[in-house]
């Protein structure tokens, strides 16, 4: 009996694992067949179909041939990192602080580090391409990727008094690093540095916030505070155009080639919307539109109350430094007492588009936001109208702008000193306020807009505005 109990159940054994291994085979045929068809679908598709399906997932090595991978320089950057980062905490701390600073925004009476430190994860450089792009310098773009272990926590003291240690935990910074080396004919052979990031792929910075000994809910808007101070620094001070140029050797260094100059102005005229969004539960929108090529530049219309399709027509000028990369963005606004006011729509538009003194009008699509990928709402939000024109500066404009922009970053400062404006961040325009001395840089359109004339700064004497 034992036997005949023993020889049935080795047979029902048997049985379950063919049968197993048989379902097992014919799944893994089945994967495998669905994968072979994936493949022979990508290898169908057009580089820009796998660029815009892959996004930035890939690096530059994969998309453009002309990268080239360094694993050998990930190496002998792990083996250095520790040294590496020990300095170049100091550097940041002495030179990130400032900026910190500078895009300070309003109730928040300080921001510094109250610690610092890169940890022991090396970055890695994905890929790297060298390019000689003018006589005596060389020009390398890295692709930069870190996912590290840092420890930063900052410490933020409000205007009532109040202490806010918070935590940055999980750091992720991916970007494209250009570093340019001018050339020189004595040790070390190199005069000077110059560092910046490039606009595409956008760089990115990744992280999670955590308030220490409190709970980040408890302190509404600083998330998107902090947010939106780390884009703006980043884009205002390290995305090409802007730069950071550094002298090597110790010897007195003629720069001057290497720092940004202004090469032109651009006339904007926000003239009107139509069909925009409404926000409102009683009531319609009170839109106004934000206007800037760097965030450090921004000027805002007037608030035209109760209105879905306002006209603005009003007018102003930006430096533009770089024709070729610079981007206008414009971006409308619904006016919000005592709360955050809501995004309408947003657009942007590249200056190399404009030829010189060409003068065009352009209705643009408003859209939800700039990162098309993470887009949801995807509903129409109407259009909004502009006229745009740009004028290349003269070596005396050149030099005239420069000094008007200079001492219009100086009355900034003075003014957010004084309580007159949150942040130096702050967009200005739309009239005399408290802070008069520099706000009101709206003028009447030269294309024949209706605006009223508003009192105009100094340098509208030069033919000149910021």
């Amino acid at each position: 009996m034992g036997l005949l109990t023993g020889l049935l159940f080795g047979v029902i054994v048997g049985i379950g694992l063919v049968a197993g291994w048989c379902f097992a085979m014919r799944c893994r045929s089945k994967q495998r067949i669905a994968k072979a068809a994936n493949i022979k679908l990508l290898g169908k598709m057009s580089q820009d179909e796998v660029k815009k399906l892959l996004y930035d997932a890939f690096p530059p090595w994969v998309i453009f041939p002309e990268f080239e991978r360094v694993k050998w320089m990930n190496k002998q950057l792990e083996k250095v990192w520790p040294y590496v980062a020990g300095a170049a905490q100091e550097i940041i701390r002495e030179s990130v602080e400032p900026v910190l600073e500078q895009y300070r925004p309003i109730g928040i009476s300080s921001l510094k580090f109250d610690k610092l430190s890169l940890g022991r994860l090396a970055p890695q450089i994905e890929g790297i391409r060298i390019q000689t792009l003018k006589p005596g310098q060389i020009t390398m773009d890295m692709d930069f990727r870190w996912n590290g272990d840092a420890s930063i926590i900052l410490g933020i003291q409000t205007l009532v008094g109040a202490s806010l240690p918070v935590q940055l935990k999980n750091l992720k910074f991916f970007a494209t690093i250009r570093v340019i080396f001018q050339l020189s004919e004595n040790i070390p052979c190199i005069s000077a540095v110059v560092v910046a990031l490039l606009a595409k792929p956008k760089p990115e910075v990744k992280y999670t916030l955590k308030v220490i000994g409190g709970s980040l809910t408890g302190v509404p808007g600083l998330a998107d505070m902090i947010k939106d101070l780390v884009e703006d620094a980043i884009t205002d001070q390290l995305e090409w155009p802007h730069r950071r140029v550094i002298p090597i050797g110790g010897l007195p260094v003629d720069t001057s080639d290497l720092e940004l100059k202004l090469q032109g102005r651009l006339t904007v005229g926000v003239i009107k919307a139509n069909s925009l969004k409404n926000m409102e539960m009683f009531g319609r929108s009170d839109p106004y539109v934000v206007a800037y090529v760097r965030p450090l530049f921004k000027f805002k219309t007037k608030v035209v109350n109760n209105n879905l399709n306002p006209e603005w027509n009003a007018e102003f000028n930006f430096d533009i430094e770089d024709h070729e990369t610079q981007l206008l963005t414009l971006q409308v606004y619904d006016e919000d007492v005592g709360q955050k006011d809501a995004l309408l729509g947003i657009v942007s538009y590249r200056v190399a588009k404009l030829l010189p003194e060409e003068t065009k009008e352009e209705v643009f699509d408003l859209l939800p936001s700039l990162d098309k990928m993470n887009v949801r709402d995807k509903k129409d939000r109407g259009t909004i109208t502009v006229r745009l024109k740009y004028h290349v500066y003269t070596p005396e404009e050149q030099k005239a702008a420069m000094e008007m922009e200079k001492k219009f970053l100086e009355e900034k400062q003075k003014a957010k000193e004084a309580g007159m404006i949150g942040s130096t961040m702050d967009a200005v325009g739309g009239g005399l306020t408290k802070a008069g001395k520099f706000v009101g840089k709206t003028v009447s359109t030269p294309f024949g807009g209706g605006g009223s004339r508003k009192a105009k700064s100094p340098a509208h004497e030069n033919g000149i505005v910021r």
